[in-house]
């Protein structure tokens, strides 16, 4: 499906923790993406675009994308700035950065790996495969982030943990609090210690991008084909 221009309308904007806003967007017609997906939006009269993941499962005419606000830039700014009420203009939806119904058939395991905001598609795909696709094998979300009090969705992802034995978190925090009970480091120490299961396993990378680039050749060098690596870079 090819992406268009579609206006939408701010329905709510809040703080989730630190930096990092969520955003409510209601199309005038049916939101009709893959999670994974993401879209461009319009930050200023001169036309200029900044990209960002769709945060939600395809639900009606109402999106969420998840918003850094850190690096202070053009989109950053545009976000800060939007009101409830105020009008947008949305590009969508574009990426392939999706869970293939091939991956679905022959994959046992499936690796999430996200940095800081690159959390925002991981969490609707796998919502999707454990909510909407009733997929049994083994699904691992592992996040990164610099400190606790930046994280955002725990009771969500804790829930997903409790009803559904096949979905296991890990998030590793490179500053941690002294109680911090998790991981101290970088997402490469957590997946240094997870079973990967070769060509039976396919990996799902969001984020930074030097991330990206070393999770991908960890990943080769412990078995998991070129082919079976799926990424998505936030600069």
């Amino acid at each position: 499906m090819n992406a268009k221009k579609m206006p939408g309308r701010v329905v709510y904007k809040t703080n989730l923790a630190g930096d990092t806003w969520v955003l409510g967007i209601e199309l005038e017609e049916k939101a009709d993406f893959i999670p994974g997906q993401f879209v461009s939006l319009k930050v200023n009269e001169e036309g200029l675009r900044r990209s960002y993941s769709v945060a939600s499962l395809p639900n009606k005419k109402n999106i969420e994308l998840v918003v850094d606000v850190a690096p202070m830039g053009v989109g950053s700014k545009y976000v800060l700035g939007l009101k409830v009420g105020d009008l947008v203009e949305v590009l969508g939806f574009l990426g392939k950065f999706v869970v293939s119904d091939d991956t679905l058939l022959t994959q046992k395991k499936l690796l999430f790996v996200g940095t800081g905001a690159g959390a925002a598609p991981l969490k609707p795909m796998i919502e999707d495969l454990l909510i909407n696709k009733g997929f049994r094998g083994q699904i691992h979300l592992v996040w990164g982030m610099r400190f606790e009090k930046d994280l955002y969705w725990l009771a969500e992802l804790d829930k997903l943990q409790r009803e559904y034995d096949n979905f296991h978190l890990d998030i590793a925090l490179s500053h941690p609090g002294e109680k911090w009970p998790g991981v101290q480091g970088h997402v490469g120490d957590v997946t240094d210690k997870i079973k990967i299961e070769g060509k039976k396993t396919s990996a799902f990378l969001c984020g930074n991008p030097e991330m990206v680039v070393e999770m991908k050749k960890k990943l080769i060098d412990m078995g998991v084909p070129e082919e079976q690596i799926f990424y998505e870079r936030f600069a």
